[in-house]
């Protein structure tokens, strides 16, 4: 009797652990604010999340011409954004006007590299699959 609650047991464990899913994504997601050229109001709410971004945020602008810029915030006013673009040669700091812009979106620093997270999967994975293991083994041992 006891032999068949131990395995029943570990099956229950060695299904539950496979049923889970552990491996989430701890990415903050952050929406762009959009504004479209016309309306004051969406215009003022763009012109005051910029001037509310903390100097030093990596940002991607998109522009009315359709191309974004990525880089660093160096300061936000009513009239201009001022970045210093993420480019592989160093470039001066350009003044994007607020009427140019259509998105800012703020970025995260560190990045969801795509190493990273296979990396974080094979660890939980190998985890998962050494705690079925030892859980199966222990269950048949006695």
């Amino acid at each position: 009797m006891r032999r068949l609650m131990t395995r029943t047991t570990a099956l229950v464990i060695c299904v539950a652990v496979g049923a889970t899913g552990c491996a989430t994504s701890g990415a903050v997601r952050v929406a762009a604010v959009q504004a479209q050229p016309g309306p004051s109001a969406t215009r003022a709410a763009l012109t005051e999340f910029v001037e509310r971004l903390p100097p030093g945020t990596p940002v991607r602008v998109g522009r009315t011409t359709g191309r974004t810029i990525r880089g660093t915030l160096i300061k936000g006013t009513s009239q201009s954004l001022f970045l210093q673009p993420k480019t592989r040669i160093p470039e001066a700091i350009i003044e994007v006007p607020i009427d140019q812009i259509v998105s800012v979106t703020p970025e995260s620093r560190g990045g969801n590299h795509i190493g990273r997270a296979i990396g974080a999967g094979a660890a939980a994975g190998a985890g998962a699959a050494l705690a079925v293991f030892l859980v199966i083994l222990a269950a048949f041992s006695d």
